[in-house]
């Protein structure tokens, strides 16, 4: 693999959730992914996020063309959340999400965000009952509606029916308001 210009990485786990077990890319789109640096037939363990970034778009335009960028990357936020617990890494995430409950999940946002390889700072605040704001900062690849997505695929899993809004973008910073 080709190192990132950036030295920022994305785990394989999410290419193979997203694209392999979710979004099952087959055909031109998987074609577009390998020139651009996934190939759904050889997944590797680790991608420089550059190439994340750009399968993302395609996904955009392969998956969901009708849909704004804000609409698409959070349907890819929801299908990453389904195909990532198919992973084997996944799938022992998947075994404590209904036991840990929604209220333990938000409080560890920031600890399951550091599957990513790049830190950046995470907070969650509780704002009342059943009403977190978590605080993305200093994200240099934000992706707010991505984020949105995947929390709301995650607390589906405990049980509740949860809503998303992302409360403020500047970019590399942005909020999240989930409730349920």
């Amino acid at each position: 693999m080709q190192g990132s210009p950036s030295g920022r990485a994305t785990q394989g786990s999410f290419f193979e959730g997203l694209f392999i077990h979710s979004l099952r890319a087959s055909g031109a789109f998987a074609d577009a992914l390998r020139a651009c640096g996934f190939d759904v037939s050889k997944p590797k363990a680790i991608y420089p996020i550059e190439v994340w970034n750009e399968a993302l778009e395609l996904a955009w335009h392969h998956c969901y063309p009708g849909l704004t960028r804000e609409a698409a990357y959070r349907e890819l936020g929801r299908q990453l959340g389904e195909g990532f617990l198919k992973t084997w890494m996944g799938k022992v995430v998947d075994m404590g999400l209904p036991m840990l409950g929604p209220e333990r999940l938000v409080s560890r946002i920031p600890s399951l965000i550091a599957l990513d390889t790049f830190r950046y700072d995470v907070r969650v605040t509780q704002l009342g009952w059943h009403h977190h704001r978590v605080c993305f900062r200093n994200d240099p690849d934000a992706k707010p509606d991505l984020m949105a997505g995947l929390i709301e695929s995650g607390l589906r899993r405990t049980g509740v029916v949860p809503s998303v809004t992302v409360s403020m973008r500047a970019g590399r910073d942005f909020d999240l308001d989930v409730t349920w």
